[in-house]
Protein backbone atom coordinates (compact mmCIF):
# COMPACT_ATOMS: atom_id res chain seq x y z
CA UNK A 1 0.00 0.00 0.00
CA UNK A 2 1.50 3.38 -0.87
CA UNK A 3 1.45 5.87 1.79
CA UNK A 4 0.24 9.61 0.96
CA UNK A 5 3.21 10.99 2.89
CA UNK A 6 5.87 11.70 0.69
CA UNK A 7 9.20 11.26 1.82
CA UNK A 8 12.21 13.16 1.16
CA UNK A 9 15.12 11.08 -0.68
CA UNK A 10 17.78 12.14 0.99
CA UNK A 11 17.25 11.43 4.81
CA UNK A 12 13.96 9.74 4.97
CA UNK A 13 12.19 12.67 6.73
CA UNK A 14 8.49 13.88 5.52
CA UNK A 15 8.81 16.33 2.01
CA UNK A 16 7.01 19.54 3.93
CA UNK A 17 9.63 19.08 6.44
CA UNK A 18 12.84 19.43 4.39
CA UNK A 19 11.14 22.11 2.45
CA UNK A 20 10.68 24.03 5.66
CA UNK A 21 14.12 23.62 6.66
CA UNK A 22 15.23 24.69 3.18
CA UNK A 23 13.59 27.96 3.70
CA UNK A 24 14.70 27.98 7.47
CA UNK A 25 18.30 28.37 5.92
CA UNK A 26 17.05 30.75 3.39
CA UNK A 27 15.47 33.34 5.59
CA UNK A 28 19.01 32.91 7.73
CA UNK A 29 20.81 33.69 4.69
CA UNK A 30 18.12 36.47 3.84
CA UNK A 31 19.17 38.05 7.76
CA UNK A 32 22.42 37.85 7.20
CA UNK A 33 22.70 39.67 3.96
CA UNK A 34 20.23 42.46 5.29
CA UNK A 35 22.67 42.62 8.45
CA UNK A 36 25.71 42.93 5.95
CA UNK A 37 24.15 45.66 4.22
CA UNK A 38 22.90 47.52 7.24
CA UNK A 39 26.87 47.31 8.44
CA UNK A 40 28.18 49.07 5.18
CA UNK A 41 25.89 51.50 5.31
CA UNK A 42 25.64 52.69 9.01
CA UNK A 43 29.71 52.58 8.19
CA UNK A 44 29.53 54.64 5.02
CA UNK A 45 27.68 57.10 7.08
CA UNK A 46 29.70 57.16 9.69
CA UNK A 47 32.28 57.96 7.63
CA UNK A 48 30.58 60.94 5.62
CA UNK A 49 30.14 62.43 8.87
CA UNK A 50 33.58 62.51 9.77
CA UNK A 51 35.03 63.81 6.29
CA UNK A 52 32.25 66.24 5.34
CA UNK A 53 29.75 66.26 8.75
CA UNK A 54 26.77 64.97 7.26
CA UNK A 55 24.86 61.64 7.55
CA UNK A 56 23.81 59.25 4.94
CA UNK A 57 19.90 60.10 5.63
CA UNK A 58 21.21 63.27 6.31
CA UNK A 59 22.22 63.50 2.71
CA UNK A 60 19.43 61.96 1.02
CA UNK A 61 17.08 64.23 2.83
CA UNK A 62 18.93 67.47 1.35
CA UNK A 63 19.31 66.10 -2.00
CA UNK A 64 15.25 65.06 -2.06
CA UNK A 65 14.92 68.75 -0.83
CA UNK A 66 16.87 69.92 -3.96
CA UNK A 67 15.33 67.60 -6.35
CA UNK A 68 11.10 68.79 -4.98
CA UNK A 69 11.82 72.26 -4.47
CA UNK A 70 10.16 73.57 -1.50
CA UNK A 71 8.14 71.15 0.08
CA UNK A 72 6.74 69.33 3.55
CA UNK A 73 8.12 66.85 6.03
CA UNK A 74 5.22 64.49 5.09
CA UNK A 75 6.39 64.66 1.41
CA UNK A 76 10.14 64.42 2.45
CA UNK A 77 9.16 61.87 4.53
CA UNK A 78 7.28 59.46 1.99
CA UNK A 79 10.06 60.75 -1.07
CA UNK A 80 13.02 59.30 1.56
CA UNK A 81 10.70 56.49 3.33
CA UNK A 82 10.73 57.61 6.29
CA UNK A 83 8.90 58.39 9.13
CA UNK A 84 8.04 61.84 10.37
CA UNK A 85 9.54 61.51 13.38
CA UNK A 86 12.86 60.85 12.08
CA UNK A 87 12.22 63.43 9.33
CA UNK A 88 11.86 66.05 12.03
CA UNK A 89 15.35 65.04 13.74
CA UNK A 90 17.13 65.14 10.41
CA UNK A 91 15.74 68.53 9.10
CA UNK A 92 16.70 69.95 12.80
CA UNK A 93 20.31 68.95 12.17
CA UNK A 94 20.10 70.41 8.79
CA UNK A 95 18.44 73.73 9.77
CA UNK A 96 21.20 74.01 12.32
CA UNK A 97 24.09 73.66 10.01
CA UNK A 98 22.41 76.06 7.58
CA UNK A 99 21.77 73.75 4.35
CA UNK A 100 17.68 74.23 4.54
CA UNK A 101 15.14 76.49 6.00
CA UNK A 102 11.61 76.02 7.64
CA UNK A 103 9.26 78.85 5.98
CA UNK A 104 5.29 79.15 7.19
CA UNK A 105 3.13 78.44 4.19
CA UNK A 106 1.29 82.17 3.93
CA UNK A 107 -1.64 81.41 2.82
CA UNK A 108 -1.95 78.34 5.64
CA UNK A 109 0.01 78.92 8.61
CA UNK A 110 -0.81 75.43 9.45
CA UNK A 111 1.77 74.42 6.58
CA UNK A 112 5.69 74.51 7.30
CA UNK A 113 7.76 74.09 3.72
CA UNK A 114 11.32 72.76 3.93
CA UNK A 115 13.33 74.17 1.18
CA UNK A 116 17.99 74.11 0.59
CA UNK A 117 19.88 77.53 1.11
CA UNK A 118 22.30 78.37 -1.16
CA UNK A 119 24.90 76.67 1.55
CA UNK A 120 22.59 73.50 1.19
CA UNK A 121 22.75 74.04 -2.76
CA UNK A 122 26.55 73.74 -2.79
CA UNK A 123 26.68 70.82 -0.92
CA UNK A 124 24.29 68.69 -2.92
CA UNK A 125 26.53 70.13 -5.96
CA UNK A 126 29.40 68.64 -4.73
CA UNK A 127 28.10 65.64 -2.74
CA UNK A 128 29.91 62.99 -1.80
CA UNK A 129 28.07 59.84 -2.72
CA UNK A 130 25.30 58.33 -0.53
CA UNK A 131 26.24 54.95 -1.23
CA UNK A 132 29.42 53.66 0.02
CA UNK A 133 32.25 53.88 -2.49
CA UNK A 134 33.26 50.41 -3.32
CA UNK A 135 29.51 49.80 -4.22
CA UNK A 136 29.58 52.60 -6.38
CA UNK A 137 32.04 51.65 -8.81
CA UNK A 138 31.10 48.31 -8.44
CA UNK A 139 27.48 49.10 -9.39
CA UNK A 140 29.09 51.10 -12.21
CA UNK A 141 31.05 47.82 -13.79
CA UNK A 142 27.34 46.14 -14.04
CA UNK A 143 25.67 46.44 -17.58
CA UNK A 144 22.71 49.02 -17.25
CA UNK A 145 20.00 46.20 -17.37
CA UNK A 146 21.70 44.51 -14.63
CA UNK A 147 21.65 47.88 -12.11
CA UNK A 148 17.69 48.26 -13.36
CA UNK A 149 17.25 44.67 -12.39
CA UNK A 150 19.11 44.74 -9.05
CA UNK A 151 16.89 47.67 -8.02
CA UNK A 152 13.97 46.18 -8.74
CA UNK A 153 14.78 43.18 -7.35
CA UNK A 154 15.92 45.41 -3.51
CA UNK A 155 12.82 47.62 -4.32
CA UNK A 156 10.71 44.43 -4.42
CA UNK A 157 12.55 43.41 -1.19
CA UNK A 158 12.22 46.20 0.59
CA UNK A 159 8.12 45.60 -0.47
CA UNK A 160 8.32 41.94 0.86
CA UNK A 161 9.91 43.20 4.22
CA UNK A 162 7.08 46.06 4.73
CA UNK A 163 4.30 43.25 4.33
CA UNK A 164 2.22 43.15 7.22
CA UNK A 165 1.11 39.84 7.79
CA UNK A 166 -2.42 38.54 7.68
CA UNK A 167 -5.10 38.12 10.51
CA UNK A 168 -5.71 35.48 11.60
CA UNK A 169 -9.29 35.49 13.33
CA UNK A 170 -10.31 32.17 15.38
Amino acid sequence: METELNMSLADGEPESAAANRAGVGESIRILQSVRRIAQCVEHHSKRLKTSHNITSPQLVALMAIARLGPCTLKSIGREIHLSSSTVVGIIDRLEEKHWVVRERDTRDRRNVFVSVTEAGKQLVDHAPSALPQGFASALGGLSEPDQQTLVVVLEQFASLLEAKAPVVTV
